[in-house]
């Protein structure tokens, strides 16, 4: 059996050399780290209390493949670093308790509507009965990755194996609205960026070096900022 390349030609072996010494150099230059950014358009906060309860919501039409569950995951646990005695109230318990608001149906989706459901006399009395002050809402979620490079593979009767280098960037962007229910207000928004780029070099086997976890960086990031806002050290 005659070995089999992905890529044919005279001098595909020259440009795998190519490439492996290129994929070594960048390997070299480029930083195995993620950046992150946060940036927050809200007015310095008047809550004094710590212990203020919170809830956080998906946006299940906007955003289907995140669900309430998702985004405890991703943010509760720095919010409780920063303040453990945050109190977050499970989405399902809101959701029951204000029901039938709140879902994929009724979530509102403007502004205007936003404040004509917090606004209810029935639903203000559920919540306060709740104790909820604020509700986290996630409203922007996106994560984009762009490859670069190659790597070659092939087989033949002695084997097989990869040759080349391929790098990727990684791009996450998390954003979440609060809203008071006691003021019936928009408080403001909080947004947080990550950058990271992947390595993986292929020398019989691609094996990746450097993984950027943008999402986790991300998420840390909203939630150490959100618990600060929320504690009144902002």
């Amino acid at each position: 059996m005659a070995f089999k390349k992905k890529y044919a030609g005279g001098e595909s072996s020259m440009k795998t050399i190519i490439i492996l010494t290129a994929g070594l150099f960048l390997l070299w230059l480029l930083p195995a780290c993620t950046k992150v950014q946060g940036y927050a358009n809200v007015p310095p906060s008047s809550v004094t209390n710590p212990e203020v309860s919170v809830v956080l919501l998906s946006d299940p039409l906007g955003i289907p493949d995140f669900d309430d569950e998702d985004l405890a995951k991703c943010i509760s646990s720095s919010m409780l670093e920063v303040n453990p005695v945050l109190r977050v109230v499970p989405a399902s318990q809101f959701k029951e308790s204000v029901y039938p608001y709140f879902m994929p149906s009724t979530t509102p989706r403007t502004l205007d509507n936003f404040k004509v459901v917090i606004g209810n006399e029935e639903v203000r009395r559920r919540v306060a009965a709740l104790g909820v002050r604020y509700l986290i809402i996630l409203i922007k979620k996106e994560t984009f990755t762009d490859w670069h490079g190659g790597i070659f593979c092939g087989g033949g009767p002695g084997g097989g194996g990869c040759l080349g280098f391929q790098w990727w960037d990684r791009n996450s962007d998390f954003g979440v609205a609060i809203w008071d229910l006691k003021d019936l207000s928009l408080v403001g928004t909080i947004k947080s960026k990550a950058a990271g780029t992947g390595i993986m070099p292929a020398f019989i086997l691609p094996i990746p070096l450097y993984v950027p976890r943008t999402e986790t960086a991300v998420c840390q990031d909203l939630g150490n900022r959100l618990a600060e806002l929320l504690s009144g050290r902002r």
